[in-house]
């Protein structure tokens, strides 16, 4: 895998995301995700894919404004910035996240494995 492929699949995570598209999601998310957000508090695969399922979270804007890869043989970093908007538990959110996610090559494919997000100075 190179940096064009890793890019190519944060594209396809964020319209995963954007879409709440459960089947995508579990195609890129490793079994095993650990996800740290925002508060500090720690997400499985499956927290993160009910939080979609069952509408806990929605995701009206996801723009991306830079993004960083680094690719290692079998594993990868990626840095991200964007700006958010949407819905937690209903309540509005908005503001600038930078993730940084470790992509893993499991069983032949590329999944997150790890993953965590923090406030970004606007």
């Amino acid at each position: 895998m190179d940096e064009t492929g890793i890019l190519a699949l944060e594209a396809r995570l964020k319209q995963a995301m954007m879409k709440s598209d459960v089947d995508a999601l579990d195609a890129l998310l490793a079994d095993d995700l650990s996800f740290v957000d925002a508060t500090g508090k720690v997400w499985t695969k499956a927290d993160d894919l009910n939080g979609h399922r069952y509408g806990i979270q929605r995701i009206e804007k996801l723009e991306t404004e830079d993004v960083r890869v680094r690719v290692y043989g079998t594993f990868a970093v990626t840095v991200t910035r964007v700006a958010i908007t949407g819905t937690f538990g209903g309540a509005p959110f908005a503001g600038s996240l930078r993730y940084t996610r470790t992509w893993g090559e499991i069983n032949g494919n590329w999944r997150v494995v790890a993953a965590q997000c923090g406030l970004a100075p606007y």
